[in-house]
């Protein structure tokens, strides 16, 4: 639309009739115009919403009802009937001439349409875009309906289909989109005005038309040709932001409460909210998301960024009218993942969401993103270098509508501290609060978000700083418990001194720790002085607290400083290392277990089962002796900042000469068992001890002791001869069992195999033939029996359910890999004697 500045009082009113009988004008949309909009299917809002204020006027059958200004140029000819080429009205002239025509032909006024409105047949109002529209009109004018017999589309009465029927339309007509929308928009008349033929009257009154217009001749202003081409943009229609936009404008402009002080640069005296936003959104707003117009789409406009920006503005303010646990609020304004949706322009009126207030919210909002910054700069920027809050990177995922919860509460908690006057340092500190709690809170689902805005909106509005208010232990609810306590201890600290300050703050800002920081805190002993004093005011002469603190802070960043993107570099000595202390495995279901030892984001394992959610705060027992176990290893003589590698190992290896062996020794001692584990899972009960290749036992796993055997076979170099193959089965399923095997040897044309595996809590070594219909030979057999395996049949507990094979093959049960070891080296060097022997 254009800023052309109109004089209400410059424009005749007149009625459509009277501008074809008193005006004597021939209407011609020119091609430079787009295509009749209104009547697309894609815009049944759009059209619906004017058919109805169309149809509620004349129901109501109060004259002048102004549809505002209809302008362009009037060109004189020789014929008498003036040209009229409407720069801006093309749409509502066009609704109104099919109005017209329908209301005619169900009043049976044909010929008083026809007299007005056409001359020869020809159409006084056409478009020439398309040869076709302009037959169409034509033909229309000329032709009339049956009502009473129209066609049925799915057994319902169709006025375009019966249209499209008639001998004088063209089948070719309908590729024209005109003529398209124009049968569209005559089914939308037929379905709300069926039956009203008292309606063409009141249109039509000569002295108290019911729909009017204020008609305007721009060659009285002297305008040029250029303005019409870019008002017009070649025929580009409206968006469906343009269409939003005219609607709010309408909206806001009918509001009659009392606006805040709004001042423009040219007007000495306060505007209102109207005038305000109307100026606002087509200067200084529109020049800040230019600067942003292809973030969404690469189609050089910035409707879609400024569509998001409205509607998660919206979704904020209404959220935070209303109490938590507001499903169908919640509901209606987001869609999966959080993402805030896309209300039309219907659906915000429907809801009763538009208000004054809300609009004043907004108003706010774009002003502060625009700020004192220049046309070409886009954002404004209120804090510079800080790691807490990146206000342009956030900005561009909330107008992608592409942002996190925890990136929305920090979007709205920048902008409320910046309403309620904090700045520099204090907005730094505030922001730095406000991340450590949406880093450390998971966030699953809308009303959680919900909590967390309304307890971060009204923190914002607090009368002091935000230190203090954590001093004051001001109430903080919708964020994780354990997290806003720590924050509170900090806040004593960070006062306390600068040398606290330097420490915490350094600590938080580690990568990995991301502000969460209370294991240190815990393992010094300044939570515990915390929680039984309630200050920090020890003697720092007497006490040690921020040696000990330093001393974790120091150890803890150098570990995670290197472990940080992958255990693999150390090769997960650390983890060997916090195992050899004792069993840190955080749990899952189904006899699940984690390392710890992964950094994927798949299946939330970096948000479950991670050293940053072990190291949190938790008063639960089990939880706490987890967090014991890091300690240990922190406080271990052995550890070395200076070696972190040689001094974890020194930890493993003391451990390994010390403890019995089992999982954990095995774990300790062979480092590549945790490359197996892609996500960290492993699964351990009293039957068993299974390596998950991924989270779950419908993908590859190996179970532990066997896979430990086949590494022992490999690093002490263990002849398997006369065996020629070796290879490790893992499986898929939580039915079948892992297994190493021999094969590759035959002794006089019978060919056998070793498989080893391991259940009920020791070794089993199957000695098996593949041809079960012969027996073994007595050279084997007497091999078997002289390495001490015994008949299958004859062993303790045999369960043929348990076997797969016949009960007359020999296996050998121990529970130490040595022994097992033993034995299969026994077995091979026995099995070679004998192949020496059949060559011989």
């Amino acid at each position: 639309m254009s800023n052309i500045k109109i004089d209400s009082r410059s424009g005749e009113r007149l009625s459509f009739f009277q501008l074809f009988e008193q005006r004597y004008m021939q209407v011609e949309i020119p091609i430079i115009q787009r295509d009749y909009a209104q009547g697309r299917i894609e815009v049944a809002e759009v059209r619906d919403t004017f058919l109805q204020a169309l149809h509620g006027y004349l129901e109501k059958g109060l004259p002048f009802q102004d549809l505002d200004f209809v302008y362009g140029s009037v060109i004189s000819n020789d014929t008498g009937r003036h040209r009229f080429i409407p720069l801006d009205g093309q749409q509502r002239l066009t609704t109104l001439f099919l109005l017209h025509w329908y209301l005619a032909q169900i009043a049976d006024q044909q010929e008083s349409f026809r007299r007005v409105l056409s001359t020869d047949g020809n159409s006084h109002f056409t478009y020439e875009t398309r040869s076709s529209s302009r037959e169409f009109c034509n033909a229309l004018v000329g032709n009339d309906i049956d009502f009473c017999a129209l066609l049925l589309e799915s057994g319902t009465e169709c006025l375009s289909k019966t249209i499209k029927d008639r001998s004088w339309f063209y089948l070719s007509w309908e590729s024209d989109p005109t003529i398209s929308s124009m049968l569209t928009m005559l089914d939308a008349i037929h379905l709300h005005f069926s039956g009203n033929v008292d309606y063409f009257d009141k249109l039509n009154d000569k002295d108290k038309p019911v729909i009017t217009f204020r008609f305007l001749n721009l060659a009285e202003f002297n305008l040029t040709d250029d303005l019409y081409i870019k008002m017009n943009a070649r025929g580009k229609p409206l968006t469906e932001f343009e269409n939003f936009k005219a609607r709010l404008e309408k909206t806001i402009k009918s509001f009659t409460g009392d606006w805040p002080e709004y001042r423009l640069s040219f007007k000495y005296t306060p505007v209102s909210g109207y005038e305000y936003f109307i100026h606002k959104i087509d200067t200084d707003w529109a020049d800040l998301f230019w600067c942003y117009r292809n973030v969404v789409t690469k189609d050089n406009s910035f409707d879609d960024e400024l569509m998001n920006y409205i509607a998660i503005c919206a979704a904020n303010f209404l959220l935070l009218q209303e109490a938590e646990d507001s499903y169908s609020l919640q509901k209606q304004l987001f869609g999966s993942g959080g993402k805030v949706n896309s209300l039309s322009f219907m659906e915000y009126e429907q809801y009763g969401y538009l208000s004054q207030t809300l609009i004043a919210e907004l108003i706010m909002q774009l002003d502060l993103l625009r700020g004192h910054a220049s046309s070409c700069s886009g954002l404004s920027i209120y804090l510079e270098n800080n790691r807490y809050y990146d206000e342009e990177s956030i900005f561009k995922k909330i107008i992608t509508n592409n942002s996190s919860f925890s990136e929305k509460v920090r979007f709205h908690a920048f902008y409320a501290g910046v309403a309620n006057g904090k700045i520099g340092e204090e907005l730094a500190s505030w922001m730095r609060v406000v991340f450590n709690l949406t880093e450390n809170t998971i966030f699953n689902t809308i009303d959680d978000y919900h909590k967390a805005l309304l307890s971060i909106n009204e923190l914002s509005q607090r009368d002091d700083t935000v230190l203090n208010l954590l001093i004051q232990d001001v109430m903080i609810k919708g964020f994780l418990a354990v997290q806003v306590s720590e924050e509170k201890l900090k806040a004593h600290l960070l006062i306390k001194s600068s040398e606290w300050k330097e420490a915490i703050l350094a600590l938080e800002n580690h990568e990995y720790f991301r502000g969460q920081i209370g294991f240190a805190l815990k393992f010094s002993g300044i939570a515990d002085y915390f929680n039984s004093h309630g200050n920090v005011d020890w003697d720092d002469v007497k006490e040690n607290y921020f040696t000990r603190f330093k001393h974790y802070a120091d150890t803890s960043s150098a570990v995670f400083s290197a472990i940080g993107e992958s255990s693999e570099v150390l090769d997960f000595a650390w983890e060997r290392a916090v195992l050899s202390k004792g069993d840190y495995l955080t749990s899952t279901t189904a006899d699940r277990f984690n390392l710890l030892s992964s950094r994927t984001n798949k299946n939330n394992v970096e948000r479950d089962h991670s050293w940053h959610r072990l190291l949190r705060q938790d008063s639960n027992i089990l939880w706490n002796a987890r967090q014991q176990h890091v300690k240990a290893v922190l406080d271990d003589p052995d550890f070395d900042m200076g070696d972190l590698r040689g001094g974890l190992e020194r930890i493993c290896a003391k451990a390994l000469s010390e403890q019995p062996f089992n999982w954990r020794t095995i774990l300790i001692e062979k480092s590549e068992l945790f490359n197996l584990s892609n996500q960290g899972f492993i699964v351990l009960n009293t039957h068993e001890s299974v390596l998950l290749h991924e989270s779950q036992r419908n993908h590859y796993q190996s179970e532990l002791y066997s896979k430990y055997l086949e590494l022992e076979l490999k690093d002490r170099k263990l002849n398997t001869a006369p065996f020629k193959h070796k290879f490790y089965n893992s499986v898929r399923s939580g039915e079948d069992i892992s297994f190493l095997h021999l094969s590759g040897f035959s002794l006089h044309g019978q060919q056998v195999e070793l498989e080893i595996f391991f259940r009920d809590n020791q070794y089993n070594i199957l000695f098996y033939r593949n041809d079960e219909t012969v027996p073994f030979s007595d050279e084997l057999q007497s091999a078997m029996e002289s390495c001490g395996f015994i008949v299958l049949a004859d062993s303790k507990d045999y369960n043929p359910e348990d076997w797969q094979c016949s009960d007359d093959n020999y296996v050998y049960y121990c529970e130490e890999p040595d022994r097992a070891l033993a034995i299969i080296s026994n077995l091979c060097t026995r099995l070679s004697d004998l192949a020496r022997e059949q060559l011989s």
